[in-house]
């Protein structure tokens, strides 16, 4: 004879009440919520996902990726052609910075509209930069409004042809940036240590005694002792009131 089994709570609270779930899980209830409702513990409710194909399906929720994000690529793509920031961009999509990081790099199309997007916007900035750079001829375009003997308004539209020399800065901001080594500022820091002023002062003495004629100087070169118990040694160079004819 055939032993009667039980029914689980999955069959009493769950199972006939899948389509009320889905519409819970769309009305962004939690899943506490939910378990509360079904009569169950959190922990069964999670039990239940794992066993049970169809309450799993039933309870999938969306990630924002799949409503806050995929839905709007082509909007992603013209918010960074205009040049927004990421910050404004999040903002927009009402997700928070780090994961809209995270999507980029979990989801290639994301990052490539995102760098197409951006280099768009880098090559008009950079074709700006070089037109002040180089200096341009621009038109200016003047609305004037004017009136007759008679009271009668005419417009006139006033064009005119102008030029804007180069701009120093932006000379100077690309050359630097394209021409580095030409172009950067330098700063050399010499470092004077007491073992360099040494080695100055022996190859100072030894091209004295090479060349001892022709040598002419008209100042002193002090040795500094660093013995406070021995005399100062220097040595003397000939002065022009010293020098032998």
């Amino acid at each position: 004879m055939k032993k009667n089994v039980k029914p689980t709570k999955y069959d009493t609270n769950v199972v006939h009440r899948l389509d009320e779930i889905r519409q819970w899980i769309a009305d962004g209830w939690t899943d506490e919520q939910i378990a509360n409702e079904l009569d169950i513990n959190p922990s069964t409710f999670y039990d239940y996902q794992k066993k049970h194909p169809d309450f799993a399906k039933a309870t999938h929720r969306l990630s924002k990726w799949e409503t806050h994000v995929q839905p709007r690529l082509k909007e992603i793509q013209q918010w960074c052609c205009e040049g927004l920031t990421d910050d404004v961009i999040c903002e927009k999509l009402g997700i928070v910075p780090s994961t809209w990081y995270k999507y980029q790099n979990e989801h290639p199309t994301l990052k490539e509209v995102v760098n197409w997007g951006k280099s768009v916007m880098d090559s008009r900035v950079e074709n700006s930069l070089l037109r002040a750079a180089l200096g341009y001829e621009f038109e200016e375009v003047k609305t004037i409004i004017e009136e007759d003997k008679n009271g009668k308004k005419k417009t006139r539209v006033e064009k005119v042809k102008r030029y804007q020399p180069p701009n120093p800065t932006a000379m100077i901001f690309w050359l630097k940036n394209r021409k580095k080594d030409e172009w950067n500022d330098r700063r050399e820091v010499i470092l004077d240590t007491k073992q360099s002023e040494e080695e100055r002062k022996r190859l100072f003495l030894e091209m004295i005694e090479e060349d001892n004629d022709t040598i002419e100087a008209d100042y002193i070169l002090i040795e500094e002792s660093t013995d406070d118990s021995q005399a100062d040694e220097s040595v003397r160079m000939p002065t022009d009131d010293s020098v032998e004819p």
